[in-house]
């Protein structure tokens, strides 16, 4: 690319719709082509993005601007070219922008200007379970339970803790990072994306329910966060169930870029704003395609 200068939306568009035709013709005839097509693009992307890593002359805003073109840029020609290989139908679609949307939203966390934000490892299960089991028996050594009832106690949990094991509960979100508050307090954040919430959503919200409470009682101060793309629909009991509990902070559509700028700096949500056309953006061909099957209403950020 020669100098950080040059990371305009035409020049990247131009220099993605080069390397893509160049792949595509190779791989269009070969087993799992579309596979074959991502791998090179994603290789492209990293080379972009090397020089803005290492340029010691930009702030961290100035490279998450170009650093997020880059990326914009390559989901344009991705998908562009995923759908002249396999024509979008609208399942496909309005989860694969749902897709991109998680990645493009962390990139605000891995580049921010923020000091004092860490990512992290989210405990697992077993630790977790260990964890409370210790805290569990701490309080139990305040009380005035016989041996035999403390035993008759344990028999219980055990058996409970065999019914959440055998439903793999995985204590995994998209993000795990730890903010310092000040010089001695730092908060820990459990962070869950969703480009929308359905009105089916019943097992992912027993689900986030029990991780949640989980999270809150290992430490009362983690602050467990539900982003969600959509702006958020009253008549959706589910997400309506986790926004009234007491495990979960729900942030709807402008709420949830609000809180992306609160923790970490970046206007995201002007960004997006100023960047991104989809429409303007993908090649006629594509436009036109998705026009045709009502698919465009969807590419909304």
């Amino acid at each position: 690319m020669g100098t950080t200068d040059n990371y305009s939306k035409e020049k990247l568009l131009k220099i993605y719709r080069q390397v893509g035709e160049e792949v595509y013709q190779v791989v269009k005839d070969k087993p799992k082509p579309i596979d074959k097509w991502n791998n090179r693009i994603k290789k492209l992307t990293n080379s972009l993005l090397e020089p803005l890593i290492k340029d010691d002359e930009l702030n961290n805003e100035q490279r998450l601007d170009k650093v997020l073109m880059v990326h914009y840029c390559s989901y344009v020609v991705m998908i562009e070219y995923r759908n002249r290989m396999r024509p979008y139908e609208y399942m496909d679609f309005t989860r694969r922008i749902g897709e991109l949307w998680e990645p493009f939203c962390k990139l605000c966390w891995e580049y921010t200007s923020l000091k004092g934000i860490a990512e992290t490892i989210p405990p697992k299960f077993e630790e977790a379970k260990q964890q409370l089991l210790g805290n569990l028996d701490e309080f139990l050594d305040s009380t005035s339970l016989t041996k035999e009832e403390r035993q008759e106690l344990n028999k219980y949990l055990d058996l409970m803790w065999e019914l959440v094991a055998s439903g793999e509960i995985k204590l995994e979100s998209d993000l795990h990072f730890v903010k310092e508050d000040n010089a001695s307090y730092s908060t820990k954040y459990n962070i869950d994306f969703k480009s929308g919430f359905n009105s089916n959503e019943k097992g992912n919200t027993n689900r986030l329910l029990m991780v949640g409470s989980i999270y809150k009682k290992l430490d009362p101060a983690y602050q467990n966060l539900l982003l969600v793309r959509a702006e958020e629909s009253e008549n959706n009991h589910y997400l309506q169930t986790l926004k009234n509990s007491s495990q979960w902070e729900v942030f709807c559509g402008q709420e949830t870029y609000d809180k992306i700028e609160q923790l970490t700096g970046f206007p995201l949500k002007k960004w997006i704003q100023e960047n991104i056309n989809w429409e303007n953006d993908l090649d006629k061909e594509t436009i036109n395609y998705l026009r045709e099957n009502s698919l465009s209403q969807y590419l909304r950020w």
